[in-house]
């Protein structure tokens, strides 16, 4: 399909020199990038039939019993992937026949899931929670059963407790009827449209959902719809990755005769109120992609009026603890709904801890393991005697390189835009201090960015005076320059495609996402320029095609539109905000594109 307006046109036109996007901000003679850019596919042992992924949250018993039934009971070729969500490691590095990845930080269960699978070589993945546990070989049926149909593209065997007794394996997916009625009384009344364990299934059967706890997927559903949202932190991404799957025509099994015993929800009642915060928040992303605003916003209002009734009713009983204790958790749900659902709330943080300093005329802005570099207190001199590469000069921003105690290090000063941006600092964070707390937050959510140093700001009498903010170098070129230098193909393109994907599912917008913007690594892409980066709960059509209208802008006249059509195809697959609207999208990108090219490029 063509697509005229999404400038076809500007192919043709040979590119000015100095007035497009294709000037640079890193000189890579200055920057010594080129060995970073050298293929990273290196020869690798035969590729598994099967990779088990297994997200933890630390080391303990039930891990290592997860991992030795692994060993005692999964016959196939295999590779076992521990994805460690907590900030101390698993020790399992060197281990024969385990690869762990440390996030060093709880990034949720999506984000590490993601992870482990982008490190995954298997044609089949299984997630597995390391509270899981095999007594049998049920691995090597469940494949035959995946490979003998070609549309089941995921599967899971019936969990148990310990005492062997059923758990609920299979889910619905959820409606305004399941939310605002009695779940379980519809699993009775309805038990074909609403199975549960209480359905007594007994021979193989289709189902909506499958439980995460065990979950077998065939690499071509990850092929056709992308991973796993990262947008849901906990709860919820495994029914919404089933109905995406669904929905691209995969079947969804549920395979009872096979079983496997699960120790279920031993860490997450450690958060009660907290969890069932994140549980609403992911229900209201959940219902806000599938069923649309105005699902959303009545699921929103009855939920707060059930809230008052339960308030209202267990006041009178009040002077029982257990009535008082449940009084207690009712209300501050309720609060948190009315506050609008703040980020902060729940088991995900906005922000890694951080420290505040004023010293030497400066408000320094530090993370949790940095100290104010004695060489750098006064930032401004330190950048004029110390730094000797200038890096770039604009109206708004100075940007120096150089070494800081041992450190290869970027600092940039952000220049004043005029009067009416001087009053506007009065009242609102200085540009450093933005650009330091995205950063955070960007560290906080797994994804790369250059790690930061410090940020400082010098005001007189409220007034903003100068903002500085340092990072480290990271060996990367931006965008812009690698596709000049070393041209582009499909595996760069999938690649940023993902990684703009992985920012908007979790809420980040950056305002100006072109492509100097975007540092691609040996192994990773970094996002710089943060001071202007905002996190929504989820952007719709209109800011989504603004934003990428930024990133095709910065290529529409280096890669042809087939190639930009690709990107936007492997931006969108499997997302249902795009069902039916990704030609719309296109249209939109393509009018925002031609305008900022006439108004920024020309």
């Amino acid at each position: 399909m063509s697509f005229p307006h999404f400038s076809q046109d500007l192919l043709r036109k040979e590119p000015s020199p100095g007035h497009y996007p294709g000037n640079l901000i890193y000189m890579p003679e200055i920057l010594r990038y080129d060995d970073a850019m050298n293929d990273p596919g290196a020869a690798q042992d035969e590729r598994p039939r099967l990779s088990i992924v297994i997200v933890s949250l630390g080391l303990d018993a039930l891990l290592g019993a997860c991992i030795a039934s692994i060993g005692e009971h999964v016959r196939v070729p295999h590779e076992i992937i521990v994805v460690n969500n907590s900030p101390e490691e698993l020790g399992y590095r060197g281990s024969v026949g385990i690869r762990c990845l440390e996030n060093g930080r709880n990034l949720g269960f999506a984000r590490a899931v993601n992870r482990g699978i982008r490190e995954s070589r298997g044609d089949t993945i299984l997630l597995l929670n390391p509270d899981a546990r095999f007594t049998s070989d049920i691995v090597s049926p469940m494949l035959s059963f995946m490979d003998g149909r070609e549309r089941a593209g995921i599967a899971g065997p019936q969990l148990v407790f310990p005492d062997g007794s059923l758990q609920n394996s299979v889910d619905v997916i959820p409606n305004l009827l399941t939310e605002l009625l009695n779940k379980s009384l519809l699993k009775i009344l309805f038990p074909k449209a609403y199975p549960s364990k209480r359905s007594g299934f007994t021979h193989l059967v289709q189902v909506p959902s499958i439980i995460g706890a065990c979950m077998m997927i065939k690499r071509q559903v990850i092929d056709a719809i992308g991973l796993l949202d990262e947008g849901f932190f906990l709860y919820l991404e495994e029914t919404d990755f089933c109905k995406r799957a669904a929905d691209a025509g995969f079947e969804v099994w549920h395979l009872p005769q096979l079983t496997v015993t699960h120790h279920q929800g031993t860490s997450a009642r450690r958060f009660d109120v907290a969890r069932k915060m994140e549980y609403r928040r992911s229900m209201y992303r959940f219902f806000l992609k599938h069923r649309g605003i105005a699902q959303t916003a009545l699921l929103g209002l009855f939920t707060l009026i059930k809230l008052g009734i339960e308030l209202l009713g267990g006041v009178a009983a009040s002077f029982l603890p257990p009535v008082r204790a449940r009084l207690k958790k009712s209300a501050s749900i309720a609060l948190w709904h009315l506050a609008g659902a703040p980020a902060g709330w729940g088991l995900e943080r906005a922000l890694p801890p951080c420290r505040t300093i004023r010293r030497h005329g400066y408000t320094w802005f530090l993370p949790e393991n940095e100290e104010i570099p004695p060489d750098a207190a006064d930032p401004g001199r330190f950048m004029e005697t110390a730094l000797d590469t200038v890096l770039n000069r604009s109206k708004t921003t100075f940007v120096k390189s150089g070494t800081l105690q041992g450190r290869e290090i970027f600092l940039k000063r952000y220049n004043f835009k005029g009067f009416l941006d001087t009053v506007k600092n009065l009242f609102r964070k200085s540009r450093a201090r933005r650009a330091f707390e995205g950063a955070l937050m960007l560290e906080r959510c797994g994804i790369p960015t250059p790690p930061v140093i410090f940020a400082c700001e010098r005001r007189i009498m409220g007034v903003l005076a100068e903002s500085y903010i340092a990072t480290e170098r990271v060996e990367a070129l931006d965008l812009v320059r690698h596709v000049e230098l070393h041209s582009y193909d499909t595996r760069l393109i999938m690649r940023v495609a993902g990684f703009v994907r992985r920012l908007h599912e979790m809420g980040f917008v950056p305002v100006d996402l072109k492509g100097e913007n975007l540092l691609v690594g040996k192994d990773a892409i970094y996002l710089i320029d943060l001071d202007r980066l905002k996190r929504r709960r989820l952007s719709g059509v209109r800011i989504i095609a603004k934003n990428l209208s930024y990133l095709n802008a910065s290529f529409v006249r280096e890669i042809p539109l087939a190639e930009r059509l690709f990107f936007l195809d492997e931006y969108a697959k499997g997302n249902p905000l795009f069902k039916g609207k990704k030609d719309k999208l296109a249209r939109r990108i393509g009018r925002l594109t031609a305008r900022r090219i006439k108004t920024r490029y020309t």
